[in-house]
């Protein structure tokens, strides 16, 4: 049984590697901003955290791994994104029981203000301001998950999510020559879906996941990610309970890309501290991840911070926090 499932892990990595040879399939979707990477220790692991259970941010990538989060959890995300884009997110998981998980969360993305120019020769600059304007986008969800047994689980969301990229000035035309201008006003709104599956092997602690983000009616960046994690530490001294050693792996097929990988290691140090790496493939400027983790208890309420880093190439790099809160 353990060798089959070696060998479908093997099969489905392989193939997602030999799909990296397509051509990219850009500029076929909206709202981009849902594939950004939530929380600051599932992007230092490199976004590789399909197989990871028992965290809140699980909803943004495998809603069923929130299915073995304890009592009421939130987390909280802060990113400091290219340009002065601030990012940020948060989840509120509440574990009922026997009736499984509740969770809510949400995404908020603020450009900042611009200013809003219109080309005219005759001035001295070439161009005609016509004041600041901003932009942004968000996205609310609300989802369930539950575990069928203690190795496997199901959750998915329904989310609302909207953009607005302010107006625009445009020409109306009329028969023969450009009339007036109008403005239109440029958003977007769409209703999405987002369901996954998690199995435990209890096999070294082997662990798979599967899931679909932002299914729906529009053009919506639609996401198939497959996944699976490994504690090495079950491999290299299995008695050892002082430190947790994970090694997991993510495979993509977005909708609007070629096929993309994933790769994170966690090392977890008496459940109190730990230190983060990961790195990416197929990616135009995003390459490798860090960061830690510290974790400790007060009085009942256990408090979680992690910190990570992205390289961005050419943008340098991108810093995210993170505080979570169980009680």
């Amino acid at each position: 049984m353990h060798r089959k499932i070696s060998f479908c892990l093997l099969s489905i990595l392989i193939m997602f590697s030999l799909a990296n040879a397509q051509m990219k399939k850009v500029a076929q979707s909206k709202m981009q901003f849902l594939k950004l990477g939530v929380g600051a220790r599932a992007v230092a692991m490199g976004d590789a955290f399909m197989a990871i259970s028992g965290d809140p941010i699980s909803i943004f990538y495998n809603p069923a791994g929130c299915a073995y989060t304890e009592g009421l959890s939130l987390a909280f995300t802060q990113t400091n994104w290219i340009a002065d884009i601030d990012h940020k997110a948060g989840v509120l998981t509440y574990n009922t029981g026997r009736y499984g998980v509740i969770i809510a969360d949400y995404i908020t993305v603020d450009y900042g203000s611009m200013e809003r120019t219109v080309v005219d020769a005759h001035a001295w600059e070439g161009y005609i301001s016509q004041g600041n304007f901003s932009a942004g986008e968000y996205a609310f969800g609300l989802g369930y998950a539950t575990a069928i047994t203690d190795r496997f689980s199901l959750g998915g969301q329904v989310k609302y999510a909207y953009q607005d990229l302010a107006s625009s000035q445009v020409w109306q035309y009329l028969y023969t020559e450009f009339q007036s201008t109008k403005r239109i006003k440029n958003e977007t709104e769409a209703v999405a879906y987002d369901f996954g599956t998690f199995y435990n092997s209890d096999f070294k602690n082997i662990r798979i996941g599967m899931s679909v983000q932002n299914f729906a009616n529009k053009p919506l960046p639609i996401t198939f990610r497959f996944g699976a994690a490994i504690d090495l530490n079950e491999l290299i001294a299995p008695n050892e309970k002082k430190y947790v050693l994970t090694f997991a792996v993510d495979a993509l097929h977005p909708k609007d890309y070629s096929e993309r990988m994933h790769f994170g290691l966690e090392y977890v140090f008496d459940n109190l501290f730990a230190l983060r790496g990961g790195y990416k493939l197929n990616y135009d400027e995003e390459s490798f991840t860090g960061g830690f983790g510290l974790k400790t208890a007060i009085k009942g309420l256990h408090m979680q911070f992690d910190y990570s880093f992205t390289n961005f190439g050419a943008f340098g790099f991108i810093n995210r926090f993170s505080l979570g809160i169980r009680l």
